[in-house]
């Protein structure tokens, strides 16, 4: 079954006069300079799922907002058409007042979120803000779960608290929930989910890692195992996992939570997963692995998510890249066929998110230092000047083999012209 955004448009909203965005089905990253309008773009899709967060951005007239979705093979567009929103005029003081549906078009049957509700339809993506800590917390029991379309409508109106980390997921409590129901004969689907995460947690593992759940006694806390040795409550285990941990098991919740019989087991689910800076808390290793982690976990979902990282940049592949621009008020972008594997952190940083100086001061100090020694034949100086940059630099460096063997030749001449 079919389920993801493929396109997003928004009109006088936030920093953008008028913003069009397309997707790809399974996984998009939104990279670009600071302050060109990436979390706003979730924020943009957080909108249509609930206009009744309209206070938290900025309006001009003749507002509108919404995204083009496929589910079970029908076209919808969802959200809302202009004249939808009132009091602009005042800071956070915005309304919605009116369901206004958008532009409809003869392939798509267009609604607003209200109407989504009422006819039952599964367009409910999860979202999650930047704050993915897992912080204690003591949990009494097993807690009880809505239905479906209550669990979905809960999505919608999270929304937007979720980007600015206003909700977040439970992790603790739907693991007790899942590890004391697995074994009822009405939990098949869910037994399945744990089995699969189960046998698919070290892929979010760095490679030198191997992590494992062990169990949850009486006491109700989760115990996690660090290769075969180390014992860990949930809450003890690095910031880098909390990421990793509260990030799948919130799309599992997710999935659990509005999806019905098959389309609930986790290698079938479809969807998408909208996620504000992807690499918060990784360590790079994590950033090159996530990627290719969250796709093998979940091989059918749709991933939209911002991010910094040039280590998450190079391990996009072709059509995964949506780049945005300096800022600007008009945006009509789709993902790029451009792919970094090959270029450095360093070009990366440079020529893709618009860092402008990179350089690290002491070394240009001392590699200047060091030109003008060369230049002038200053070999002290210059001998000097090298060890101060092998205090520095890695072993490695280029520039400094090259001032080395520059060194060397310095002294051999001097040798000669003493002869």
């Amino acid at each position: 079954m079919e389920n993801h955004i493929t396109h997003l448009y928004a009109k006088n909203i936030g920093i953008f006069d008028e913003l069009n965005i397309s997707f790809n089905p399974k996984f998009n990253l939104i990279i670009g300079p600071n302050g060109c309008g990436k979390t706003s773009i979730l924020k943009a899709i957080a909108l249509a799922l609930n206009p009744g967060a309209s206070k938290n951005l900025r309006y001009k007239e003749k507002s509108a907002v919404w995204f083009d979705a496929i589910f079970d093979s029908q076209c919808y567009r969802i959200g809302l058409g202009e004249g939808w929103v009132s009091n602009i005029a005042e800071y956070r003081g915005a309304q919605h007042s009116s369901w206004i549906t958008p532009p409809s078009t003869p392939e798509t049957t267009t609604l607003t979120i209200h109407t989504v509700e009422e006819k039952e339809i599964n367009i409910a993506p999860l979202i999650l803000g930047a704050y993915r800590r897992i912080e204690y917390k003591r949990i009494e029991g097993m807690q009880r779960e809505g239905d479906v379309h209550a669990q979905r409508k809960t999505y919608h109106l999270s929304s937007f608290s979720r980007i600015d980390g206003g909700v977040l997921p439970n992790v603790k409590q739907w693991m007790i929930n899942r590890y004391f129901q697995i074994d009822k004969n009405w939990a098949y689907v869910y037994k399945r989910n744990w089995e699969w995460l189960m046998s698919n947690l070290n892929q979010l593992a760095p490679s030198n890692v191997e992590l494992t759940f062990k169990e949850i006694k009486r006491d109700l806390e989760p115990v996690f195992t660090f290769n075969g040795m180390l014992d860990c409550y949930l809450e003890e285990v690095s910031a880098g996992f909390q990421a990793l941990l509260s990030l799948v098991f919130a799309i599992v919740e997710w999935i659990e939570g509005t999806n019905v019989e098959d389309n609930a087991y986790i290698p079938n689910a479809t969807g998408t997963v909208i996620i504000d800076e992807l690499d918060v808390h990784l360590h790079p290793e994590w950033q090159l692995t996530i990627r290719n982690s969250l796709r093998t976990v979940f091989p059918k979902l749709q991933f939209i998510a911002t991010t910094h990282s040039p280590h998450l940049i190079a391990s996009a592949q072709s059509g995964e890249l949506i780049m945005l621009p300096k800022l600007s008020r008009y945006v009509s972008i789709e993902p790029t066929a451009q792919t970094y594997a090959g270029w450095s952190t360093d070009e990366i940083l440079e020529d893709v998110m618009g860092v402008k100086s990179l350089e690290n001061k002491s070394y240009s100090k001392i590699f200047n230092e060091a030109l003008d020694c060369v230049e002038n034949g200053k070999i002290a100086q210059l001998d000097q000047a090298i060890e101060k940059l092998r205090a520095i630099v890695h072993p490695s460096n280029t520039i400094l083999h090259v001032l080395q063997v520059k060194l060397a030749e310095l002294k051999l001449e001097n040798e000669y012209d003493k002869d």
